[in-house]
């Protein structure tokens, strides 16, 4: 089986390729380039640099991500995986997202499952926090967590209609429990409902083969060491 699978570096997505790779499935890992911060530490580079990120702090965390998804591969390859493939990649780029299936689909032979796990969590209140409101941080947000996984699935449909293939996309238990200091995640992940949901039901009445399921997922422990909610 060939699956391409996001957000691998840590918790759940490293867990899920070790889990893959065990059932000796061929694996493109990908992990996100840019930087996921609160709204807290975004404002105060905001204020001070009038920007979001030095390009020395971008390579630096590109840098440490990439090596512990590498680590995620020398695991994956342990456990049984005859082909593993790393790739990074920025989300906000939705134009060119449908490119990383394409690799995909090229280097593993097809695609039998995707999964759909990208996020942009920025903790914070919006009405303290200048970049917050701002139409930047909100587009970059919903291009992360939104828009990309629905250009991506798409793309696949074509690849898993000949694999009689599976979706799987995360959602969060923020789509419909409120948080105050994650208005636009949760805003996100209501969208996320919206369009897989709705893309499901036209899935059923076609009689597609490919089965699609959205998991609504709650307080997870491992790459995130800040919680999003207690419940």
């Amino acid at each position: 089986k060939q699956w391409y699978q996001r957000r691998v570096r840590g918790g759940l997505g490293a867990e899920l390729a070790r889990q893959l790779a065990s059932h000796h499935a061929k694996l493109m890992l990908v992990t996100r380039t840019g930087r996921s911060e609160s709204l807290t530490n975004k404002q105060s580079v905001y204020n001070k640099e009038g920007k979001n990120n030095s390009p020395q702090s971008q390579t630096q965390l590109s840098a440490y991500t990439w090596n512990k998804l590498a680590a995620v591969r020398e695991e994956a390859l342990k456990l049984g995986s005859p082909q593993v493939e790393l790739l990074s990649y920025d989300y906000q780029n939705v134009r060119d997202v449908h490119t990383i299936i394409d690799q995909t689909a090229a280097k593993l032979g097809g695609l039998d499952y995707l999964v759909l796990n990208q996020a942009e969590i920025a903790r914070g209140h919006l009405l303290k926090s200048r970049h917050g409101q701002s139409p930047e941080f909100v587009n970059r947000t919903f291009s992360v967590n939104v828009r990309s996984p629905i250009e991506m699935a798409l793309r696949a449909m074509p690849l898993l209609e000949q694999s009689k293939g599976h979706i799987f996309v995360a959602s969060s238990t923020l789509s419909v429990v409120p948080k105050s200091g994650l208005a636009v995640f949760s805003a996100t992940k209501h969208a996320v409902n919206g369009f897989f949901y709705s893309l499901q039901e036209e899935m059923k009445q076609r009689k597609s083969a490919v089965s699609l399921t959205v998991g609504t997922l709650g307080e997870m422990s491992g790459g995130d060491k800040m919680p999003l909610f207690n419940l």
